[in-house]
């Protein structure tokens, strides 16, 4: 749907760059404010304008009570807008602000404003959080949104991690472009890139291959498969020190884990469903309810495959 009202100020001297916005979702519960403040720092680190963006509830079966009290909820929206954007304006007068009201599903919306958009933050708070971004509406952002969405906890603080970026590698499909992204995030961070790949086939059957071949010769051939396709992106950014793990473990355990002193997590998702969009997968699924870092959700489109290198397929161990 279109969007109700859209405002754009500048709130100091400083022109943004040609970088297309940032844009955070917000719904006035306190489980937005750690994507408000990481936005606001990717922002500045982009020098890309900030979009604040509040979508109106749009549930209403019968017309009569939509005219009944629409106008009542567009109100109540521009009050929820209103005081974050004078916030982030105290904070970081250097940012060009915008705020935008739209009307429908928040998944919808905020994947729609994501169409121009650098990235998209939501907010993510406890199982327990009533707001609309902290469960399912947040998930689903994820899993359709056109460009990378970014799920905050509620009470991350920017720079008060520096364990560096943590991407998560299954297989070599669509590793160029996850590399591209995470390799740029680390450099843009003056961080350590943390490349972490995890085998383990169900525990019905972990133990026979474990029992026959050990925990190590699976992991120290994916470690070499691993190595050949990081060349080319270790010389491309020689500042950027990588470290590669490859542990035997749950993807969604492994990271999680990896996520404990992390200051972002990046993956790749991996939709399933009717067209295969706006369904997550369960470990990426599992990653964004539990992550202690801030997690970023690239989507597939476009991503292509390295042809001759298999790291891991189908659960199967690297040949």
């Amino acid at each position: 749907m279109p969007h109700l009202r859209s405002t754009y100020a500048r709130t100091g001297d400083a022109v943004a760059g040609s970088c297309p916005p940032v844009v955070v979702g917000i719904d006035g519960s306190p489980g937005t404010e750690g994507a408000v403040r990481a936005a606001v720092a990717d922002a500045r680190r982009l020098d890309a304008p900030l979009h604040l963006v509040h979508v109106v509830p749009d549930r209403f079966a019968l017309a009569a009570v939509d005219a009944l009290v629409g106008a009542d909820l567009v109100g109540r929206g521009a009050s929820v807008l209103a005081p974050a954007a004078a916030a982030v304006a105290r904070t970081a007068p250097d940012l060009e602000i915008g705020t935008e009201l739209r009307r429908g599903t928040v998944a919808g919306e905020l994947a729609g404003a994501g169409e121009t958009a650098a990235a998209v933050y939501i907010g993510r708070g406890s199982p327990s959080s009533i707001g609309v971004l902290a469960g399912r509406a947040g998930t689903a952002t994820a899993g359709r949104a056109p460009c990378p969405v970014v799920s905050v906890p509620a009470t991350w603080w920017p720079g008060r991690s520096r364990g560096g970026v943590v991407v998560a590698l299954k297989s070599a499909a669509g590793a160029p472009e996850l590399f591209a992204d995470a390799f740029a995030e680390a450099d843009s961070r003056g961080d350590r890139l943390v490349v972490v790949h995890s085998w383990r086939l169900p525990d019905v059957y972990d133990d026979i291959v474990t029992a026959r071949v050990g925990r190590t010769e699976p992991g120290r051939r994916a470690a070499a498969a691993l190595e050949v396709l990081l060349e080319e992106w270790r010389t491309s950014y020689p500042a950027v020190e990588v470290e590669l793990r490859v542990v035997h473990d749950h993807p969604a355990a492994a990271l999680v884990e990896a996520s404990a002193d992390a200051d972002l997590l990046v993956l790749v998702r991996r939709t399933h469903g009717l067209g295969g969009a706006g369904i997550l997968g369960g470990t990426a699924r599992a990653v964004l309810r539990d992550a202690r870092c801030p997690v970023r959700v690239l989507p597939t489109e476009g991503m292509t495959a390295v042809p001759g290198l298999v790291v891991e397929q189908a659960g199967d161990l690297v040949r």
